[in-house]
């Protein structure tokens, strides 16, 4: 099968399901009285085997340490909501999103 007969089979296979993109948004907090710069890494991601992956990584800008969480989810809608409202949480906390180009591929 060459490869163009492959990628139309695989658009209209039925087991795949629906696709539905990656998520990633940067967080930054900058505290200038106390000198404390701090980021925020919020990903969402589908796993190998079709699981959806939540990844929250956060720490100080330019030192060492920070920490890495993972949740996973069984629907892409319920680690979706989940997503929103971590969001939502670290905004509240005074971080601000900030643009981040990611690759195309």
């Amino acid at each position: 099968m060459d490869r163009a007969a492959l990628c139309r089979h695989r658009e209209t296979s039925k087991i795949d399901g629906p696709r539905f993109p990656n998520v990633q948004i940067r967080l930054e907090k900058f505290d200038y009285v106390e000198g404390r710069h701090r980021y925020c890494i919020l990903q969402l991601s589908q796993t190998l085997f079709g699981e959806w992956c939540l990844e929250l990584a956060k720490g100080p800008i330019g030192a060492p340490g920070g920490q890495l969480r993972r949740a996973y989810f069984g629907q892409h809608g319920e680690a979706l909501h989940s997503f929103e409202i971590l969001r939502d949480k670290e905004v509240q906390r005074g971080f601000v999103p900030i643009p981040v180009q990611l690759g195309l591929l």
